[in-house]
């Protein structure tokens, strides 16, 4: 990927009020906790977590515009940005620019590195992924272009037309299930899926350029945010890997940290939500035992409370025997560990 111009990384996200300091490391331990603190004697400091791994932050681009993004050529005419928390893309074609979401914390500044980076190419489509505004509630800022044509999934625009976003673009053009269409001579495939959104979302491929994007499915050399990326179809969340890797790409955008992906990083979330999945399942015949010693403990006067200490313990178990696993393999997986186990246990006692 080639970088448009060079600043200093920790002077624009300090700009931005974004940059901390590196965490200090401490005891790596798991340490389930529901407030963090900055006291370092306090069992929640964030000291008490591991610091993220150097082979992560390896892969971490610089800011290298004037309004704090990063902007890099993946292939020709396709341009990856990042404000080092969210994702977009956009294509550079004969016959226009097409985007690929705008989140809101870039604003304005997405459409300003598209121009910085194609001056007098139109902006002509805008697609969205699926509607979430923390991935499009910047389309704001490409509202008042004329003829705009605004591609989404008919199921995203019903759900818009009766629950309108702040800044979400409504689209112009729909489709059901899949379209092929082709800008400028750069194919695009569109397919719609249901592994995050309450709606459904978008796989957006663009075959030339081996580039495959589907936000809100993982995070590169991270553990996956909390309760899986906070899916809402976690069926559908472990489904998905076999879709992912049926495609012929190399470059994934996932829509979150800064690291754009690639196929082996789809591998290595697969094996870990799996192995999420295959901890609880091991652990699950041994559920009702402790349930019944929880009870004996609680004298049988609180069956909720019983059922809760059994529902921790599981968990516990499993976020154990996974930060163990998993903690040189990605980063913040004792942050996140326990959260992925609890939602396949609850998920397991409801199905």
């Amino acid at each position: 990927m080639r970088p448009i111009t060079t600043i200093s990384t920790i002077a624009c996200l300090a700009a931005l009020g974004q940059f901390q300091p590196a965490m200090a490391a401490g005891d790596h331990s798991h340490n389930p906790s529901n407030t963090i603190s900055t006291e370092v004697d306090h069992p929640d400091s964030f000291r008490h977590f591991a610091p993220e791994l150097p082979q992560m932050r390896a892969r971490v681009p610089e800011v290298n515009t004037n309004v704090g993004l990063h902007v890099s050529e993946i292939d020709a005419g396709l341009f990856f940005v990042t404000d080092m928390i969210y994702q977009s893309a956009f294509l550079v074609t004969d016959e226009g620019v097409v985007v690929f979401d705008a989140p809101p914390s870039m604003g304005e500044r997405l459409r300003t590195v598209i121009e910085m980076t194609a001056p007098n190419v139109p902006i002509t489509h805008f697609i969205l992924s699926h509607k979430h505004a923390d991935h499009n509630g910047g389309g704001f800022a490409f509202a008042d272009i004329e003829g705009l044509t605004v591609i989404g999934a008919q199921a995203i625009a019903e759900s818009l037309a009766t629950n309108p976003l702040r800044g979400v673009l409504m689209p112009t053009d729909v489709f059901e299930e899949e379209l092929s269409l082709t800008i400028g001579d750069v194919p695009i495939e569109l397919q719609t899926a249901n592994f995050h959104s309450t709606d459904t979302d978008v796989m957006i491929y663009l075959p030339d350029h081996q580039f495959l994007m589907a936000v809100d499915t993982i995070t590169p050399g991270e553990a996956p945010f909390m309760n899986f990326g906070a899916t809402s179809n976690l069926d559908g969340y472990m489904q998905n890997f076999e879709t992912l890797l049926s495609y012929d790409f190399e470059h994934l955008l996932s829509g979150h940290v800064s690291i754009l992906g690639n196929r082996a990083d789809v591998e290595i979330a697969r094996d870990y939500a799996f192995d999420v999945r295959d901890t609880v399942g091991m652990l699950w015949p041994g559920f009702m035992d402790r349930f019944m010693a929880n009870m004996e403990l609680t004298e049988f006067q609180h069956g909720n409370l019983a059922y809760r200490m059994t529902m921790e313990e599981v968990r516990d178990a499993c976020a154990d025997q996974i930060i163990d696993r998993w903690q040189d393999k990605l980063s913040v997986v004792d942050l996140w560990a326990d959260s992925h186990c609890e939602t396949i246990v609850i998920h397991s006692i409801m199905h």
